[in-house]
């Protein structure tokens, strides 16, 4: 009999498109994924963008976030959201928020259905410092002021890494009781962002716990927070941190990643060896239904895997994590991954005796509030 978790995967329809509608920057974020700052010399053209939206609705895509680079600096970027709205596709534009003030109006005229803002610091300065330009801070928290006045939809987004970690209390001060949602991820050493910055597998399952306690702790209309697709799987202490049960890595399922010069990827956190094609040179139903693209997880095979995930008991309902994470931090040895830390780091023996149980979550009790209290 086939799992729950195969049946969910097989029912998994197209969702969203998350669309670099440029790669042009006014921020210089050290942990850009995509080392944004100048556009593409060959970026798609209004009328490109134009068919792409019409292929997007006509390929199932139930939604779009138009994101960069920084979208609002494109400067038909009104144009191509509107195109989305026209197709009734949920429409999110992910910001810096430094532009957000003057395209309020804009914003609103839209109908957008969320508004995500980059806030990656519960002080000014670690904003500023991580984003690379003075003064970002204010202009943000600003624009999630102007969002929340003009009755629009919001959340914020922070990249964690061992600069911010110890914010994460700050940022949640900052929300609690205003009705913003709150995506907490893990900053990996892609793009610009030093591995050195990245925080370790100890510091990762603190923050885990960190997302869990506020769970419980507040309901989601005081405090609506989730760890995105880089946190889990399959704790067995630590309860499902995301909207929806985990089922494997959604690139070229669910999500569709697509660069400003129309290269198509499951996910834009994937380097570019994942590309499986161009809009400019294919229709995008061609390349999304070709057999044999996405086959990282459209044919997962677990024998493709390495070393712990590959051996693990969950390997057929996790099928290796977050696919970007994994690449990205080259960890399949001892991935960041809930589970394969009570594994490998705390020496977990499945339902020990009640006293090395004990023990156990004592040392979780202990890690939390030395990494994350101190």
């Amino acid at each position: 009999m086939p799992s729950l978790i195969s049946l969910l995967t097989r029912r998994i329809k197209n969702s969203c498109a998350v669309w670099e509608i440029t790669l042009k920057c006014n921020s210089k974020c050290i942990h850009c994924g995509s080392r944004a700052g100048s556009e593409r010399s060959d970026e798609l053209t209004l009328e490109e963008a134009l068919k792409l939206v019409k292929e997007l609705h006509s390929c199932g895509y139930k939604g779009v976030a138009l994101m960069g680079g920084e979208p609002l600096v494109r400067e038909d970027w009104y144009e191509i959201a509107k195109e989305v709205k026209k197709y009734k596709m949920d429409l999110s534009i992910v910001t810096n928020g430094l532009n957000v003030a003057k395209n309020i109006q804009k914003l609103k005229k839209l109908n957008v259905d969320c508004v995500s803002l980059s806030l990656d610091g519960g002080l000014p300065e670690t904003h500023d410092y991580l984003r690379g330009i003075k003064g970002a801070y204010g202009k943000t928290i600003n624009a999630m002021k102007i969002l929340r006045r003009e009755r629009l939809p919001v959340s914020i987004i922070t990249a964690i890494n061992k600069r911010n970690l110890k914010e994460v209390d700050l940022i949640k001060n900052l929300i609690l009781d205003q009705n913003i949602s709150w995506q907490i991820q893990l900053a990996v050493p892609i793009g610009r962002f030093p591995k050195e910055l990245t925080i370790s597998r100890e510091e990762y399952y603190a923050l885990a716990m960190f997302i869990a306690i506020n769970i419980k702790k507040y309901s989601y209309r005081r405090l609506p927070v989730i760890g995105a697709h880089c946190f889990g799987y399959f704790s067995r202490f630590i309860p499902n941190l995301g909207l929806a049960p985990w089922v494997g890595c959604q690139a070229g399922y669910s999500v569709l990643g697509i660069q400003s010069n129309g290269n198509i990827k499951g996910c834009l956190t994937l380097s570019d060896e994942y590309i499986e094609g161009n809009v400019r040179t294919q229709k995008l139903n061609e390349i999304i239904s070709n057999p044999y693209a996405f086959s990282y997880n459209r044919n997962f095979e677990k024998e493709n895997l390495d070393r712990y995930c590959k051996s693990c008991k969950m390997v057929n309902e996790c099928k290796g994590g977050c696919l970007g994470t994994r690449d990205a931090l080259d960890s399949e040895d001892s991935p960041y991954c809930l589970r394969a830390i009570e594994d490998l780091r705390f020496n977990f023996q499945l339902f020990g005796v009640k006293g090395k149980m004990d023990s156990l979550l004592s040392k979780y009790k202990n890690i939390y509030s030395r990494i994350l209290k101190n």
